[in-house]
Parts: structure tokens; sequence; C-alpha cells
């Protein structure tokens, strides 16, 4: 436990704490600080976040020091995480939500008989836990809006045994949580801009193949893939992001393309094949002359994501890692979605079949670095595959 009087002590790694929740942008690892530094801050063994929805609350994370483990993780996050939690007085993190009260609670199996909230033991019980001291607090923005709430039990003492949360800590961790509150409220205003920007491109690059009825999903999955497999390849957050708004410019260029080429049912001749190929050169000049890092990516990824590895490809015959790396990655997902797919010209084959001849074509289509990776996040693939066909939109 740490020294309550040293208040100077606790300020200062509350301003601490404030800084870096304020320098964190994306959502889920922010979540993830908010619980770590709260329960460091007061030494609590676990902790859980709430946010407000609508006319109840979701529970959108946790940390259990004494339950770590990798396979009690994956269990939260099938059983609990996500869940829905009325918005009402009858537990403890809606009865702060509704009421704004900070509830500090000794013992959470032994309630005093006149308040209305109520422990529920379903998780203590199946992971054999046992939740003694609670410390539930609103997450509050400055306008006094109440956005969610902050759990941390079971305060710890030296010897890691489980004590209450003493009282002098309760201003102190609602600060904090308001300091949490608003941090949260940006990274979520952030995210909704994000979508809104990747709605936005997704939008403009169906506008190149727009009869196309798969064209939407098409994009989508498209984008799912290239996330997994860059993921896979060890890709940074911040290029995985890039890829994430630059893969669905990939065929932009096709909106240069005639629609007797880009619309025939059948096989194209090679004139018409020739005409086709030019939707990479059309694609880059579309994007070309940005400063944005963006748009760099998308020019990039629109110009070589036809070449292939053994230097058979176009617009240029580029070979091995000639060819721009994340243009090595797009091709991929491009061509298994392709194959995984029905057009007016074939039908779709298996994700079994396909994926036998994505392995064929390692060192000759595809580079083998990207190939390994796919075959190695084969069930994420087919996770995304799955997603976006339930969420498949037909374009009238």
């Amino acid at each position: 436990m740490k020294n309550l009087n040293d208040f100077t002590g606790l300020l200062h790694h509350l301003n601490r704490i404030g800084i870096a929740l304020s320098s964190e942008k994306d959502l889920n690892r922010l979540l993830d600080l908010i619980l770590r530094e709260a329960r460091s801050f007061v030494q609590a063994d676990a902790g859980s976040l709430f946010l407000k929805q609508g006319e109840g609350l979701i529970f959108i994370a946790a940390q259990n020091e004494t339950l770590d483990s990798g396979e009690r993780d994956k269990k939260v996050q099938a059983n609990y995480l996500g869940s829905f939690l009325p918005l009402s007085k009858e537990s403890i993190a809606g009865y702060v939500a509704v009421t704004g009260e900070v509830l500090n609670i000794l013992d959470a199996y032994h309630l005093p008989p006149e308040v209305s909230y109520r422990f529920f033991r379903t998780f203590d019980e199946e992971n054999h836990y046992r939740t003694f001291s609670i410390l539930a607090v609103p997450l509050r923005i400055p306008e006094g809006e109440i956005i969610g709430v902050l759990q941390l039990i079971n305060a710890l003492n030296e010897k890691k045994e489980p004590i209450s949360f003493h009282e002098s800590f309760e201003e102190l961790v609602c600060s904090l949580a308001s300091q949490a509150a608003v941090a949260i409220r940006n990274a979520m205003l952030l995210e909704e801009i994000q979508q809104a920007h990747l709605d936005t491109i997704f939008r403009l690059s169906k506008a190149a193949e727009y009869r196309d009825e798969d064209t939407e999903v098409h994009l989508r999955r498209v984008t799912g893939y290239t996330m997994v497999i860059s993921g896979k390849l060890g890709l940074s957050s911040e290029e995985i992001g890039l890829l994430k708004y630059a893969a669905p410019m990939h065929d932009i260029g096709k909106l240069g393309v005639p629609d007797s080429v880009l619309l025939k049912p059948g096989k194209l001749t090679p004139e018409e094949f020739e005409q086709m190929k030019r939707h990479t050169l059309i694609g880059a000049k579309i994007l070309e002359g940005s400063d944005q890092k963006l748009f760099q990516v998308a020019k990039e990824i629109a110009l070589s994501h036809h070449e292939k590895f053994n230097g058979t490809g176009y617009p240029y015959g580029l070979k091995g890692e000639e060819i721009p790396f994340y243009g090595r990655i797009v091709a991929l997902p491009d061509v298994f979605d392709a194959l995984t797919s029905k057009r007016v010209y074939k039908p779709a084959f298996p994700v079994e079949q396909a994926v036998e001849m994505i392995r064929e074509e390692s060192g000759k289509h595809f580079d083998p670095v990207v190939v390994k990776a796919f075959l190695d996040s084969l069930e994420e693939i087919q996770q995304v595959k799955n997603r976006e066909d339930q969420s498949s939109v037909t374009i009238i």
C-alpha cells in the first residue's frame, strides 16, 4: 500500500497518469492504460470499465492480476466483455452511473440490507475468485455528463492480501476518473472521425466499379485481409492504420476504364486487357501529388498491386523487392478475394482451393514472406470473410 501521508507523491503520480492518458489516442490501448494506471495508483488486484450506451452500460475492459493468464483472458473476452448491463440502481456499476455517487464497499458479499444495489457473483463462481473491496466511481466529463463507471476491486496490502480502499483515495480516484473520461470521449470522437474518413474512402472507391454488386464487400474484405496479414508481418500500428485507409483505393484507377471493358462478362481480348491494365497507371495519376502519407501509400499500392514477384506482372514488370512492400502485401488479399468470390465470368472457388492456389504461387506471383503470413493467419482470414459476407450490401 502506498504511504497515505505522501499526498504530494500521489498528486505527482496522478499528474503523470493524466499526461499519459491525454497522449494515447487509440481507444483500446487507452482503456487498458486507464485500468492499469488506476490499479497501480491504489494497489488494486483487479478492475473493470463500463461505458454508457443508450439505456445501459457496456462492459468494455477488465484486468485481474490474480487471474492473469492467456486462457482466462480469452474466457473473459468471450463471456463477459461486450455484455450489456441495464442502467438501473440494481447493480453496483448501474447505481454509480445513475446517481453519480462513489461507492466504497468493504465486502461485496455482505452488503448492508438497506442498499438498492447488489453484487452478482457469477464471475467469481466461474473463475474461483473472491471479490472483497470495491471502489466504484463515475466517469464524468467536465460538462457533468456521466459516460461510464470505473470499478477497482480488492485493494492489496504489502502481503498481497485483500483489504479495504482507504477513504482518502476516493477524491483522488475521482480526479483520475475525470481525466480518464475526457480522454475516452476524445478517443471516441477521433474514432468517429476516422470511421467517417474510412466510409468516405469506401464510397469514393466504390465509384470505380459501382455496377458490381459485390464491390463494397470486396473492398472491405480486401482491407480486412490486408490488416490481418500486416499484423502477422509485424508492421507497426501506424503502418497498419495507413493500410486500412489506403487498401480500399487499390482499384480507384478503374474509373478510367471503359464500361465495355470493365463490365465485360467474358474473357478480354488482348487489346481490352491492355486497356484494363492501365487502371494501375490511372490510379497512380489520381492519387499522386499529395503531401499526405496516406495518399502516397495509396498511390504506391494502386500502381504496384498487379506486379508479380517473378517479374511477369504489370505495369512495369517489377521483380522481387523492386515491388513496393505495401503493393506486395495488398496483391495477395486482392487475388484471394477474387478467387473466393463469384463473378459474372466464373464461380467462387472454395476457400481451401484458393488457399492452395496462393500457396503454389509463393515466389511466383506473391512474395513468399507475405504468403507465409497469410497461411499463418488463415483462421483470422476466415473470420474476416465470414463477417463481411454476413454484412454484405447489394449495390443496385
